[in-house]
């Protein structure tokens, strides 16, 4: 399971680097699932992994001038505002069973719920969507809502949100490799902010095993350089195909795991 999940770890770093988003979603529950973690402590893991490896591929991108600052800014202000919020003040201080009528749910459970509902929801409405991207001018309060969005994924579950940033880039007029490398910045800084909330928390930093972050880190550094050199080889269409079979497949492992468990 160690080795399977180290590889993993690679083509998570790989995905991350074609797409410009994905890494965090897939991150938690490789973490937990391969490597034993509670879901709310591989949500940190995540972020941790996210926020470095995304900033290797930030580095790339600026190199080769693929990175819109102007427009990642307009999502970064709000998202991360919201994610340090939530890392900080809500999540040490969530309940770890909540209630819901004569049912008691974990907070693994629920983390692990809301991510199986967002994966889908990501997936199948990709599968529907028939869309094109476009030049027209997004309006600032959508851009401003999808930031919150962004944001508050990033807290409850550790996702960065470049499964939604990616697509609203997009309609807002980027071309794809710039949107992918803007979606790195914004999901970099984004997974940062929300790293600094979980620094308080005593409890998540004694339950990690730095060897292991940093191993993975490394492994997913190393997919996301592999990610972006091979960006080019394949068209947008066949990336975004492939990405939502991925999703899928990992919403039916958590939802296994849940139930096994």
């Amino acid at each position: 399971m160690y080795t399977i999940g180290l590889i993993l770890s690679v083509l998570i770093g790989v995905v991350l680097g074609l797409v410009g988003g994905g890494g965090s979603i897939l991150t938690v529950p490789l973490v937990s699932i391969f490597f034993g973690t509670s879901m709310m402590l591989a949500t940190t893991y995540s972020l941790f992994i996210v926020t470095v490896a995304s900033g290797v591929g930030v580095i790339r991108n600026i190199k080769t001038g693929n990175i819109d600052f102007r427009q990642g800014l307009v999502f970064v202000i709000p998202s991360m505002a919201v994610a340090f919020i939530i890392r900080k003040f809500i999540m040490p201080n969530f309940p770890d069973n909540l209630a819901i009528g004569n049912f008691a749910l974990s907070l693994d459970t629920v983390i692990s719920i809301l991510l199986i509902l967002v994966i889908l929801f990501v997936a199948i409405k990709s599968f529907l969507s028939k869309k094109t991207p476009s030049s027209d001018a997004t309006p600032f309060i959508t851009v401003l809502l999808y930031g919150i969005l962004t944001g508050a994924l990033s807290g409850f579950i550790g996702a960065g949100g470049g499964f939604i940033i990616v697509p609203i880039l997009l309609r807002m007029g980027l071309e794809m490799k710039k949107a992918v490398g803007t979606s790195m910045l914004i999901i970099s800084i984004q997974s940062f902010v929300a790293l600094i909330g979980d620094s308080g928390n005593q409890e998540i930093l004694n339950g990690i095993n730095w060897a292991l972050l940093l191993i993975l880190t490394a492994m997913t550094i190393g997919g996301v350089l592999v990610g972006t050199n091979l960006q080019k080889r394949f068209t947008g269409k066949f990336l975004r195909l492939a990405f939502n079979i991925l999703l899928i497949l990992v919403a039916i492992g958590l939802s296994v795991k849940l139930f096994v468990n």
